[in-house]
């Protein structure tokens, strides 16, 4: 069973006189004393390795432009990048400079044990069980009649299974991810899932973001304000589908690669105006209004059947808190006399088991934690957490520019619990303009006398040098006023400490028209009689339909029924299922694209049929 969260104040074997905690200063071994114990380190090796750069393939932007991909390796160390471009080598023209984002090292975890918590849907049973989860509680999502016709002319008609607010703008309370500006940039996405009688009809479970480019219009947190633009987009490089038929809770991990290759823009509808495009790399590093598992390509006159149960939902983002040791802060003192290691406050976890701090038992009066910070830094922003077992109530932050004179920056009362659950019991201040080198965290008080607590302490601003992962990061950026029919020469570049890299010269070729553009891609649930197929459109503006054309050799024969693939100017998946097949047979087929500018066919693909005993 799963620990259900609540407030809890007794006395226990743990506790130990409180006292002053010292930490080594950066650079130096590390040695402490934590529960009676020794530990001492030696700092890290340095980094001596330039970053390693791959360009990818490009995706179409219209007739004048593209959305340029690629992937570092930083080596662990900050890096900048910026594409280079143009008709000849060398390239003429560049990107501007961007900076790698800090580490994935930002986690937010639901269980579901206790109820939807935070959580909305349109299924309005929004039904809660107690037990019966791959761990504990969980919900059920319930097909549903209401058709969401907002992006028809991008991906199509959806559904709206379950959604979570992480930003500024929420009609219910918000979760305030990072402080309400959460990167989802190459996050990792883990969840368990379970299909009841689920029948799909042609749809898919697909991950959603949507993203407000101009929140600063919106007059309060209730209120999209004049002139409002939303970009959304669905990840279409990982469906949830097929873990929903055998009827069994199923595991599954994900990330939301930053490769416009596996994305859809999602258009809009006639009339929505304020739907309009944002590239991703944007929507995704500002992801401020909401995140959904949703179900796409939606037939109004076919809906998909039955229920899907979620459960264990955890993402894991970019840490951009000041107070993260991979950014710079460094814990200089804490009270002691706990068991609780006070590192766990900036681990990047709101709360769970191990990843909180409580006080020795009876503290006599404020407890203190001070952090130095590698570089000078203006603060905008302060997020604390609750302890939901041992809730403290006033707290105050407290900056200074050279480690001696004070000033109070913040100073209110955290809630005890909340109704959506710990991950919503917080105190926020944001709209703050302060210089710092050094921070001081002070409890004033707790709602009970035998222990106070916290979970994480976040702090957010500019200022930080952000150490990177020992991983792939993968990047795009978009490029405009490119001539149509143009072949164009285009690279990656990355520098870091260690030296400059440079990805290999890749070309592309801008259409010269607004005739569809389409990739034929892979076959999969391939059985005895049918198979689905997939592949890559973008109308280039034009209202488009799309169609897959299929027979036992290249003159194919047959063709699936006409579906519409919107009007917008990007890349979109396209999905058929070919029905009718004999098995044990190889299969043709292939993509095909027609808007008023002419018809476009992809590459011919094949598949074998399965045989009926399979």
């Amino acid at each position: 069973m799963k620990r259900i969260y609540g407030s809890r104040c007794s006395h226990g074997s743990f506790f130990r006189t409180p006292r002053r905690f010292l930490y080594p200063a950066a650079g130096a071994w590390a040695v402490a004393v934590w529960c009676g114990v020794l530990i001492a380190a030696p700092p890290s090796p340095p980094h001596d390795l330039a970053p390693t750069v791959e360009t990818s393939s490009p995706t179409h932007l219209g007739i004048t432009g593209l959305t340029a991909n690629g992937r570092i390796h930083p080596q662990g160390l900050p890096t900048t990048y910026h594409f280079e471009y143009g008709p000849t080598e060398p390239c003429a023209y560049k990107t501007v400079e961007q900076s790698l984002p800090p580490q994935l090292a930002a986690h937010y975890r639901e269980t579901w044990d206790t109820g939807w918590n935070g959580w909305m849907s349109w299924d309005s049973r929004m039904q809660h069980f107690k037990e019966g989860g791959a761990s504990g509680g969980y919900i059920r999502y319930h097909s549903i009649e209401r058709d969401d016709h907002n992006h028809d002319d991008g991906i199509g008609t959806v559904h709206l299974a379950k959604y979570l607010y992480p930003g500024p703008f929420a009609p219910v309370p918000s979760v305030y991810l990072a402080a309400g500006d959460p990167d989802f940039r190459d996050a990792v996405v883990r969840i368990a899932v379970r299909g009841n009688q689920w029948r799909p009809n042609g749809t898919e479970l697909m991950w959603w973001s949507q993203s407000q480019s101009n929140v600063e219009v919106n007059p309060d947190s209730a209120t999209l304000g004049p002139g409002w633009i939303h970009a959304n987009w669905c990840y279409t490089g990982q469906n949830l589908t097929d873990r929903l038929f055998s009827g069994q809770w199923e595991r599954c991990e994900y990330r939301l690669t930053n490769d416009s290759n596996a994305w859809s823009y999602c258009g809009n509808a006639p009339g929505r105006a304020g739907y309009q495009y944002w590239q991703i790399d944007e929507t995704q590093r500002h992801l401020n209004i909401d995140f959904f598992h949703m179900v796409v390509f939606v037939d109004p006159n076919r809906r998909p059947t039955g229920s899907i149960d979620f459960d264990e939902f955890e993402v894991t983002y970019r840490n951009y808190s000041l107070l993260f040791p991979g950014n710079g802060g460094r814990l200089v003192s804490a009270p002691a006399g706990s068991n609780d290691d006070p590192a766990a406050l900036t681990d990047g976890w709101r709360h769970g088991d191990g990843k909180m701090w409580r006080s020795a038992i009876g503290p006599p009066g404020p407890l203190e934690f001070e952090y130095a910070l590698a570089n000078p830094v203006t603060v905008r922003a302060v997020q604390i957490h609750q302890h939901p077992d041992w809730p403290s109530k006033e707290v105050e932050i407290l900056v200074s520019a050279d480690g001696r004179a004070w000033r109070s920056v913040a100073r209110g009362e955290l809630p005890k619990t909340h109704t959506a659950g710990p991950n919503f019991a917080f105190l926020l201040e944001r709209g703050l303009n302060a210089q710092a080198r050094h921070v001081k965290v002070r409890i004033l008080s707790g709602y009970c006398a035998d222990a106070w607590g916290l979970g994480e302490i976040e702090m957010f601003g500019d200022g930080a040098v952000c150490q990177t992962d020992q991983d792939w990061y993968h990047v795009n950026r978009d490029i405009t006023g490119l001539q149509p029919g143009q072949t164009y020469h285009l690279r990656l570049v990355a520098t870091n400490a260690a030296g400059t890299a440079k990805g290999k010269d890749e070309t592309f070729t801008v259409p010269s028209d607004p005739k569809p553009h389409v990739l034929t891609g892979p076959a999969s649930r391939i059985r005895s009689d049918a198979a689905k197929v997939e592949g890559r459109l973008n109308p280039l503006g034009k209202k488009t339909n799309f169609y897959f054309e299929y027979g036992l050799d290249r003159s194919y024969g047959q063709r699936t029924s006409p579906q519409y693939g919107g009007m917008q100017i990007t890349p979109r998946i396209a999905i058929a299922t070919l029905t009718g097949l004999k098995p044990a047979a190889t299969y043709h087929y292939r993509l095909v694209g027609t808007n008023e500018a002419g018809t476009s066919y992809g590459a011919d693909a094949t598949f074998t049929s399965r045989a009926e005993t399979e």
